[in-house]
């Protein structure tokens, strides 16, 4: 059995002084001043980033900040409390990156001496994600604060997020950010962070005009600062530190190449083509949507969530009607012994849906935050569950047995252990979508979308009779296996599969089932009478007609589950079972499809050579058709996946930071199946 290589961050390690502050034992120093750390904020890197004045004049939709060194988040919430008392509108987006983030426990002790921030400092607190490498991306004060942690090395990090990492398109439609906090532990006792690498990195996220501000006038920082292209001056420091540096981006630098090394050639490549470079646009007013299942609806709000006006086809009258319409959706969780852009993807999807839909599972409408309980097929299983416990925070993922199991399910189950999720839980899906679109920049529309037209700038979405339903200067399809009905998304290789559902209704001993049950299906908690069991799996159908022999299957699942859940509903009549089939909407790599549509003919034509070498020199930026998205291919794990992907979207949208890393957007691009038949010799 393979070993899981799971990479979890090492924690900081706290120690607390007489006076109750925090000091970093591994880098021998403080988190902040002992004389006042919210002063020591407000002097390094508000006043000496012109803030709040550059909110203000002229007001600004959005501003964004760069951090290296996260820490107790002190400065984060400093300015972000300053951003809601100074501005009335617009969005604060704030990026940090942390290699050794503090425990839930330490943070919350340390955010304790600043009362005054307790507000935002307990919803910081609440959503504050586990240890996994990754970005994380979380919401405060009605979304009008955005907090971007980039868990790992800042470095690193920080350059995952430009479009590209080929050279001749490093600089190209990356997102911008308007100031750094340069912030983390001093350059002698944390040399690995203060890098010339970093500061080019950060260079390649600044556009003339960034500016920046840190704690230090090390000698070395100031050189690697002003070599990026960053104009440097050395001002008075706070407290006891006589200087610091402050500055803006006046020019980025960057090391000059011949345009005759760039030109495509069959010869082997340093970099890939950069085929996955995402369009720049002007951030769009208005915006249509194909498709009112989870995906469409989730990408929906996170557009209008930024303002822009958003009309929503779908082509029946009630939200969530195919994939998406089961009565209880699972928040199901895959753990993989393998490191792998699936594995990876599916992870950072679980956990910011999540936090995502937190929303509804606190509400007794929508959902039910009740946890899932992973059982073993078979106990040769049990060995790589304890390993997965070992591997991943007991706050994502802890094993338990004996009575705690039982406690948990809330009945006796025979099976030695399991892996319980505490934060996951059910979710109604049609109305979590109803509630979605309950926003006032989203318009509901019913109708059957056959074409797409672009013009004028325009998406001009036609249905089956020909008639024009709605246009907007970017369009989504997010309509399942229908999004490739249409010309310019024909190549996508999306493949339905069958699933059916059986309702249970509930007995007075399966009432007492507190926790989602996995295994070879899944069983939910009883909402309204009536437990969810699932799903078949069958592959090469076209109906959705109930069949008796797919509840039996059904029931044959749970029985090999968990056959104590099983004996609560004995007997259960398969032939007169209630239910639901629909089409999941699958890959072949079994990763969800998100990001810009791709123009198939162009990629072609341009990454011709691929077809004689997979490592071919092509320095030719991927087209696509202009303004024209995708959110499709979510599988079984719609309700995890859709989230994310509609954060991405919007990102990619309006120019923001994005929520994934360069990889692992590449890993779920449109356009790679193209690059990948291609390199096969399949075009």
């Amino acid at each position: 059995m393979p070993e899981p290589t799971a990479e979890i961050l090492q924690q900081a390690t706290v120690n607390w002084d007489a006076e109750g502050q925090p000091y970093a034992a591994d880098f021998d120093d403080r988190y902040f001043s002992r004389t006042s750390g919210l002063s020591e904020t407000r002097h390094v890197f508000l006043h000496h980033n012109g803030l709040p004045e550059r909110w203000t004049t002229p007001e600004r939709p959005l501003f964004t900040i760069g951090e290296t060194g996260f820490g107790t988040g002190l400065n984060f919430l400093t300015v972000a409390s300053l951003w809601l008392d100074q501005i009335s509108s617009g969005t604060l987006h704030f990026i940090s990156a942390e290699k050794y983030p503090l425990s839930r426990s330490d943070l919350q002790q340390a955010l304790s001496l600043w009362p005054t921030l307790s507000g935002l400092a307990n919803t910081l607190i609440e959503q504050y994600p586990p240890p996994i490498p990754g970005i994380h991306r979380l919401y405060l004060a009605n979304n009008r604060i955005v907090l971007t942690l980039l868990y790992g090395d800042a470095n690193t990090m920080f350059a995952s997020l430009p479009g590209s990492d080929h050279p001749l398109f490093s600089s190209r439609n990356n997102p911008v950010v308007d100031a750094w906090f340069l912030d983390g532990f001093a350059p002698a006792k944390n040399p690995q962070m203060w890098t010339d690498d970093l500061f080019q990195t950060l260079a390649r996220l600044s556009a003339p005009g960034t500016t920046f501000s840190t704690f230090t006038a090390v000698g070395s920082v100031r050189r690697g600062l002003q070599a990026a292209g960053f104009e440097v001056q050395k001002v008075s420091g706070f407290g006891q530190k006589l200087h610091m540096l402050c500055g803006y981006m006046a020019e980025p630098i960057t090391p000059e190449t011949s345009e005759t090394d760039w030109q495509p050639a069959s010869r082997n490549a340093e970099f890939q083509p950069p085929w996955y470079l995402p369009p720049r646009l002007s951030p769009p007013v208005s915006a249509l949507v194909i498709g009112g299942g989870i995906a469409g609806c989730a990408t929906a709000r996170s557009l209008a969530e930024r303002g822009i006006s958003v009309t929503l086809i779908e082509q029946h009258p009630q939200l969530a009607s195919e994939g998406s319409g089961n009565p209880q959706a699972i928040l199901y969780p895959k753990l993989s012994s393998q490191r792998s852009p699936l594995s990876r993807f599916g992870l950072m999807a679980l956990l910011h849906a999540s936090r995502y839909h937190q929303r509804f599972l606190g509400e007794e409408a929508t959902g039910s935050p009740c946890g899932v309980l992973i059982l073993p097929k078979h106990q040769h299983e049990l060995p790589l569950f304890e390993e997965l416990a070992r591997q991943y925070p007991a706050e994502l993922v802890a094993l338990v047995t004996g009575s705690q199991l039982n406690e948990i399910a809330g009945i006796p189950l025979g099976i030695g252990a399991g892996l319980f999720f505490p934060q996951l839980g059910w979710i109604k899906p049609v109305a979590v979508c109803q509630a979605l679109t309950d926003h006032p920049l989203i318009r509901r529309q019913t109708a059957t979308i056959a074409t797409l037209h672009h013009e004028q700038h325009q998406w001009q979405a036609y249905d089956q009779h020909g008639t024009l339903s709605a246009a907007a200067s970017v369009a989504v399809i997010a309509s399942g296996t229908g999004s490739a009905a249409f010309i310019q998304t024909a190549h996508l290789p999306l493949k339905p599969i069958r699933g059916q559902i059986s309702c249970l209704p509930a007995t007075a001993d399966s009432k007492q089932l507190k926790t989602v049950i996995c295994g070879e299906g899944y069983l939910a908690p009883a909402s309204d009478g009536i437990h969810t069991l699932g799903a078949t799996y069958n592959i090469g159908e076209t109906y959705t007609t109930l069949r008796e022999e797919d509840h039996r299957d059904n029931l044959a699942q749970l029985q090999k589950t968990a056959p104590e859940v099983a004996a609560l509903f004995d007997p259960a009549d398969a032939n007169h079972l209630n239910g639901r089939a629909a089409f999941r909407c699958t890959t072949p790599d079994y990763l969800p499809i998100a990001g810009p549509a791709p123009i198939a003919e162009q990629y072609r034509l341009d990454y011709a050579l691929l077809r004689k070498n997979a490592r071919a020199h092509i320095p030719v930026a991927g087209a696509c058709w202009p303004g024209l998205y995708l959110n499709c291919g979510h599988g079984s794990r719609g309700m995890s996946y859709a989230p994310l992907c509609a954060e991405l979207l919007a990102s990619q949208i309006c120019g923001e930071v994005s929520p994934l890393e360069q990889e692992l957007r590449q890993a779920i691009h449109p356009g790679r199946f193209i690059i990948r038949d291609m390199k096969r010799g399949k075009q």
